[in-house]
């Protein structure tokens, strides 16, 4: 049986299903006092590509890439539950956007393993994040 009679054989439904996993921020876990888990999703790679564009800075001839615009960007895209936006949530946290919330919320290095557990999710091994960073540089 070759490959094209595999995916006609396939269950649509299985090939297709957005990808998801629980992620746990175990310092806000401890402070609540009650598991802080967050819905992780996998982002289109159409949508993907757009976030990593969008952080592209140009100067003049040189190219840079906004890694926090990154990282916000795909938090936004790729935590699918809770709903970080909640305006009564942003009024209590004294956020105006979901950007300030993550902010406000996570820690550095929360922000860059969450980001990296949602690129995993996507498609995406951390080399292969670097190596589109740096592609995107030059």
């Amino acid at each position: 049986m070759n490959l094209v009679d595999i995916l006609l054989n396939a269950d649509t439904n299985a090939v297709l299903a957005e990808k998801t996993e629980e992620y746990e921020v175990e310092r806000l876990s401890k402070i609540l006092g009650e598991k802080f888990v967050l819905i992780l999703k996998a982002i289109p790679a159409k949508r993907y590509s757009e976030i990593q564009t969008t952080a592209i800075n140009m100067n003049g001839k040189r190219k840079s890439v906004d890694l926090y615009k990154m990282q916000m960007l795909t938090l936004n895209e790729g935590i699918k539950e809770p709903n970080l936006a909640e305006p009564n949530l942003l009024k209590k946290f004294g956020a105006t956007t979901p950007f300030d919330m993550y902010e406000k919320l996570f820690l550095a290095g929360e922000i860059t393993n969450i980001t990296n557990k949602i690129s995993t999710l996507s498609g995406y091994s951390e080399e292969e994040k670097q190596q589109n960073i740096e592609e995107i540089k030059n």
